[in-house]
């Protein structure tokens, strides 16, 4: 259970005590009792939507949460540093600053500094990768001649990712500014989405709970698409899109339970929400 908040509702007690117990009930009498997500998938998706809220208060809190779950400092850096693709550096600055403070309060920078990627980054293998491309038939012959442009290592996880919506993207940029391209794709692509310190569904996860507390629905899209293809189930997509609820309200929610009951329904899978419902909470 998320106790991460608690005493913070002590502002609302004191201002009007009725709205005070709502909020408990529907938010640590509720929602952190649900049980869909584990721990520390949870726990990662709120470090994201702080730093993307640039809440650099509440995101303190929620990373002492996830440390006492037992997860790992690295991890949670990582995740601060993937919000730089979406949300830019400051945020993720700032947030990282956070995550030394907590650190050096508890006395466990020593777990970050140990567990440092190489300056080269991970060891990669072009055969293995490739393998794990899934572009449709008559797109190949455009990926190929962006292979040889760009190179394996720039385009091979967007491959993976995504198959037709990363060559798509990749052409968009190809056309426009290739100097850019080039830089953009050795960062993201070669670089932040080849780390390999998160697995995809987590990774994934993570960026479809920033997007929602950010409001942006047109890359929501993709990645909810992009989670279930990756290990996410279609009850855990959804449980992030409740989750954020009590962080960026119910317009969002609106609008992202209507793009993954279209993705579901699309792949033949939206019983699988409409049928593994909890039961009703207890009077």
């Amino acid at each position: 259970m998320d106790e991460a908040g608690l005493d913070d509702l002590s502002w609302a007690s004191e201002l009007d005590p009725h709205y005070a117990k709502l909020l408990h009930d529907f938010t640590h009498g509720g929602m952190f009792r649900r049980g869909i997500l584990d721990e520390r998938t949870r726990c990662l998706v709120l470090v994201g939507e702080f730093v993307a809220m640039d809440e650099m208060e509440e995101l303190g809190a929620h990373i002492r949460t996830a440390l006492e779950q037992g997860v790992a400092p690295r991890e949670i850096l990582e995740v601060i540093l993937q919000t730089t693709v979406y949300f830019g550096y400051p945020k993720a600055k700032r947030g990282a600053r956070e995550l030394k403070r907590v650190l050096g309060a508890l006395g466990r920078m020593e777990e970050i500094t140990s567990t440092q990627l190489p300056t080269g980054g991970p060891e990669r293998s072009q055969e293995r990768e490739r393998a794990a491309w899934k572009t449709p038939a008559e797109h190949v012959p455009r990926r190929e001649a962006l292979l040889d442009k760009y190179g394996w290592r720039s385009l091979s996880p967007g491959l993976r990712l995504q198959p037709t919506h990363h060559l798509e993207s990749v052409a968009r940029l190809d056309r426009i500014d290739q100097h850019f391209n080039k830089l953009w794709l050795d960062y993201i692509y070669a670089g932040m989405y080849s780390r390999g310190v998160l697995d995809d569904r987590t990774r994934i996860l993570c960026i479809v709970g920033e997007l929602f507390v950010a409001g942006e629905f047109h890359q929501a899209e993709n990645h909810i698409r992009n989670a279930l293809q990756h290990g996410a189930s279609g009850r855990e997509v959804l449980e992030v899109i409740l989750q954020s609820t009590i962080y960026a309200g119910m317009p969002r929610f609106v609008r992202f339970v209507t793009i993954l009951e279209h993705a579901l329904e699309e792949q033949g899978l939206l019983s699988e929400i409409t049928e593994s419902q909890l039961p009703l909470p207890a009077e």
